[in-house]
């Protein structure tokens, strides 16, 4: 492949059009399987389609993440502490294959934990929604452990309806703070009561579990 047809394959992985991108990533994956040692030269510019800001190049990325360790593309674990909650959340969603690939260990992961808190209070509700579920594997994982606890407190207290129902739930469907712990912090739940909404409801709910 020529110089030119090179560098236009590599630009078709960062185009809008999911077409050319499959088009892009097909002749890379060829290239891995026939001969790598062109790629070895845009290691940094295919990393840097993870930080990408348009979510189906990043994605795409993610999705040939092979070619990157046969690549051995280093500083992928820098994207689990993207400023971006939609970058850092692309990241954080694989973080037990990244483990399984061995790019991350676990030690990794606890010590990058605190990057993880904004994406419970995320302004995007699909990402808010789902680092909550992952949330409940890393407890199970031990990755937020009692010495988070005051960090979690404030989520319970949050001025934001959303979150601070949420935390509520968790808090008590994992187990994660005692129901002792949790009754010391009622007044918090009590003012989800309220203001007639679904929050009232699962606030109502959470009430007479820990009573």
């Amino acid at each position: 492949m020529g110089e030119v047809n090179f560098r236009e394959t590599l630009s078709l992985l960062r185009s809008p059009d999911q077409r050319k991108r499959s088009e892009g990533w097909k002749v890379l994956e060829e290239m891995k399987e026939d001969n790598i040692l062109p790629l070895t030269k845009s290691r940094l510019y295919l990393r840097s389609l993870l930080w990408n800001p348009l979510e189906g190049v990043r994605e795409d990325a993610w999705n040939h993440i092979d070619l990157y360790l046969a690549l051995n593309v280093k500083g992928i674990e820098r994207t689990m502490k993207a400023k971006s909650d939609t970058i850092k959340w692309s990241a954080w969603k694989r973080v037990h294959e990244l483990v399984d690939l061995g790019l991350i260990d676990w030690g990794f992961v606890y010590s990058v934990r605190d990057s993880f808190w904004r994406l419970l209070k995320s302004r995007y509700p699909t990402i808010r929604k789902k680092a909550w579920r992952l949330f409940q594997e890393l407890v199970k994982d031990g990755i937020f452990t009692e010495r988070d606890k005051g960090r979690y407190i404030s989520l319970l207290k949050s001025e934001k309806a959303s979150v601070r129902i949420m935390a509520w739930k968790v808090a008590l469907s994992t187990g994660y703070l005692k129901k002792d712990e949790l009754r010391d912090l009622v007044q918090y739940l009590n003012e989800l009561t309220r203001e007639d909404s679904k929050v009232k409801i699962e606030a109502e709910r959470i009430l007479q579990e820990i009573a």
